[in-house]
């Protein structure tokens, strides 16, 4: 079976990666513009050296999810009160993000209908989940697709979630705009992420994207994007609405994302703008990565099972709990409209 499978509809087509279950590239259709390709696909996988790296980065793509979210161990640089009463770590999963996204799925386009396609990922046995499987539909009436996202525990099992969509991030600054329904307070990242281009400050709050704090004292406007200098920066907000817009001014078309925020109540947002120089980013790299969550940013189950880290102690939950044989479903929708 090939390791990428195709949906084609009325309004566009997307690609079915069996690498890591991603959803991506895409291509849709608006009246009067260009095709519209709203996904991040860097296509570095044949490169030299990939095969040394993670599998999520070698064959990162679009839209994916992270089941346990983050890393599989708590760094020891984080601040004390990122560390206050840790959960426990995820059995038999050392990955970072997640067994699931850095192994083979199982990819199938439906009997028929070649809008609609199932992914299935099937954890060894020794794993918390027996099965992670995604049905991917076409929207029937204008551009854009549907996720119905399924877990099956086959333990008890405590763990963050993240479904992680990775979009276009357009080359002028400030020309899209980003618009999350009833934002709320935010977090900045706990420890330092790269050694340069990181403006944000660190382990810091701020009352809206509008006012993001930098570490030279100054506020920052990150609802204006991309900023106008190589920039890496991971924040987390509340988000209690489930609906973000993503606005491309210049572009003449926006996208409008949608989640359950009852089960995922807080957003990480990454914006990587030409910002980390290793491989295989080289300075090159853009995408805006809006990450719908139950967790404490990507700092893993150690920090995000604890009631006591800093988001959970505001009453926003960090985690999800499944007993054996539970079921998890949950559904997104991306969708693309002209301005």
């Amino acid at each position: 079976m090939s390791s990428t499978q195709q949906l084609f509809g009325d309004y566009g087509e997307l690609s079915l990666q069996a690498n890591g279950g991603m959803i991506g590239p895409a291509k849709f259709k608006l009246p009067g513009l260009d095709p519209i390709k709203p996904l991040t696909c860097p296509n570095w996988h044949d490169r030299p050296g990939a095969e040394d790296w993670l599998p999520l980065i070698k064959n990162l793509c679009g839209d994916f999810i992270c089941a346990p979210y983050g890393a599989p161990e708590m760094s020891e640089a984080l601040p004390q009160n990122w560390k206050q009463n840790p959960g426990e770590k995820i059995t038999n999963d050392n990955w970072f993000h997640g067994f699931a996204v850095n192994n083979l799925w199982d990819v199938q386009i439906d009997e028929g209908v070649p809008t609609s396609g199932q992914m299935i990922c099937h954890p060894p046995t020794s794993h918390p989940f027996e099965q992670v499987s995604r049905k991917v539909s076409l929207l029937p009436d204008g551009p854009g697709y549907q996720v119905e996202l399924n877990i099956v525990a086959r333990s008890d099992i405590k763990f963050p979630l993240a479904l992680h969509p990775c979009f276009l991030l357009p080359d002028q600054p400030g020309s899209l705009n980003l618009e999350v329904a009833t934002a709320g307070a935010g977090w900045t990242y706990p420890v330092s992420l790269i050694d340069e281009n990181a403006p944000v400050a660190i382990n810091a709050r701020f009352d809206g994207l509008n006012t993001v704090p930098r570490i030279d004292g100054k506020k920052m406007d990150l609802t204006k994007l991309p900023p106008d200098e190589p920039f890496e920066a991971l924040v987390q907000i509340g988000a209690p609405e489930g609906e973000v817009r993503l606005v491309y001014e210049k572009l003449g078309f926006e996208i409008i994302f949608s989640y359950d925020a009852q089960l995922l109540p807080s957003l990480v947002i990454w914006i990587s703008n030409c910002g980390r120089t290793e491989a295989p980013f080289d300075g090159k790299f853009r995408t805006l990565g809006i990450e719908a969550v139950a967790g404490a940013f990507d700092l893993g189950p150690h920090v995000s099972t604890s009631k006591e880290n800093p988001i959970a102690e505001e009453g926003i939950s960090t985690f999800i709990e499944l007993s054996a044989g539970e079921k998890l479903t949950t559904t997104s929708t991306i969708r693309l409209q002209a301005l």
